[in-house]
């Protein structure tokens, strides 16, 4: 398997770039190398555009449709899967904030199902009728700072104004509890959350979106039946290379520990509702390889130059902008062997949506499970008024 990664919309940590909301990633992958088979095509594009690098900002519509019959010709013959990842930059941040605060493993007056399970999508939308820019910013940088411990007073003065907001907002009596329960634990004790760390890069969408990269490696390795990789080309890019490779590495370390452990454990963590819509091989990542990732630049890959493409069609796609019928083609020879996935309140909403199908209708509720349900949240009541 040969593979080939690009991204678009790097801001780094600064989310707040109204130019560019969204941060994506595109990977090729194929069993041939672009890089070898398709010397010829790329020379007679190069003739053509009058430039050795491909680069589809650069080019604009006007430059890729002349090149477009090239360019199916080499998806003809190379046969490439796409992957599209992005994530919403605004939307990511809020998440960022959900997990700082309502992580049950530190915050006791956090139910553990509020957590971790697709109820925290639902959490997060009511969220974010909270959250205007100001009040983002402020929780992103206290959530990417370095040395939190100096930034106490900051964290109480945020969550403060989160639960003033909570309190007059128009959300039902049980969401307003959960979200005020949490914030008030969190104000009394702002330093048992999450906030802050010590490594901003790792936080940063580019590492975060990454991840999703990694997996689809690992299921495009386990769908074409092969049993090793032979090329990971990332673009060249050197404020979050190290980041990328860091978080390859740890993945495929925690895909080994999942592989070696026992089958109950195993059990326990395919069984997570998060991954009620996952396979475990989806979720174990089989297949990743611990294949170094080899950092290029453009100029010397074909396969980076095509993802550019390929990735900056999808962006123009999903912002809506109508592409002619020469660069449409292009994109129905691929689109059909793509996946699209990324974080956004819409795909949140959409996660939760496949989870309800699964749960019993509440006029389908036995008496008993009423009772149980009804128990569960009088002993969290009890726990979280202990708690003060």
């Amino acid at each position: 398997m040969f593979f080939h990664i690009d991204e678009s919309g790097n801001t780094g940590n600064n989310l707040f770039d109204e130019s560019q909301p969204r941060l994506s990633y595109g990977l090729i992958s194929s069993v041939t190398n672009v890089d070898a088979l398709c010397i010829v095509e790329h020379n007679a594009i190069r003739d053509i555009i009058d430039d050795d690098l491909i680069h589809a900002n650069i080019l604009g519509i006007g430059g890729l449709v002349k090149i477009a019959p090239l360019l199916i010709k080499i998806q003809k013959k190379m046969k490439f899967d796409f992957d599209y990842y992005f994530i919403e930059k605004l939307d990511y941040a809020l998440v960022i904030f959900f997990d700082a605060v309502f992580d049950a493993g530190l915050n006791d007056a956090v139910k553990w199902d509020t957590y971790w399970t697709p109820l925290r999508y639902v959490l997060i939308h009511k969220l974010s009728i909270l959250f205007d820019e100001d009040l983002l910013r402020e929780s992103w940088r206290l959530s990417t700072v370095k040395r939190i411990e100096n930034c106490e007073d900051a964290i109480v003065s945020l969550l403060s104004e989160v639960k003033s907001r909570a309190e007059n907002a128009p959300l039902d009596a049980r969401s307003k509890e959960l979200i005020i329960d949490a914030l008030d634990f969190g104000i009394r004790k702002p330093l048992s959350l999450d906030f802050g760390h010590p490594d901003q890069k790792i936080i940063s969408p580019n590492a975060v979106g990454f991840q999703f990269v990694v997996a689809a490696i690992a299921r495009r390795t386990r769908k074409k039946l092969r049993k090793s990789v032979s090329s990971i080309i990332v673009d060249r890019q050197n404020q979050f290379n190290k980041a990328q490779i860091g978080t390859h590495y740890n993945l495929s370390r925690i895909a080994e520990g999942i592989k070696n452990s026992s089958e109950k454990d195993k059990a326990m963590y395919f069984n997570n509702p998060l991954y009620t819509d996952f396979s475990p091989e989806e979720v174990s990542h089989k297949g990743l390889t611990d294949k170094e990732l080899t950092i290029s630049k453009s100029a010397d890959s074909i396969g980076l130059q095509i993802v550019d493409v390929y990735l900056w069609i999808a962006n123009k796609l999903i912002s809506g902008v109508n592409l002619p019928s020469e660069l449409m083609e292009l994109w129905q020879l691929f689109q059909h062997r793509s996946l699209i996935d990324g974080i956004s309140m819409r795909g949140m909403a959409e996660r939760f949506k496949n989870f309800e199908k699964n749960l019993p209708k509440l006029n389908d509720l036995t008496d008993e499970q009423r009772i149980v349900a009804k128990e569960s949240v009088h002993q969290h009541r009890k726990k979280v008024k202990a708690l003060v």
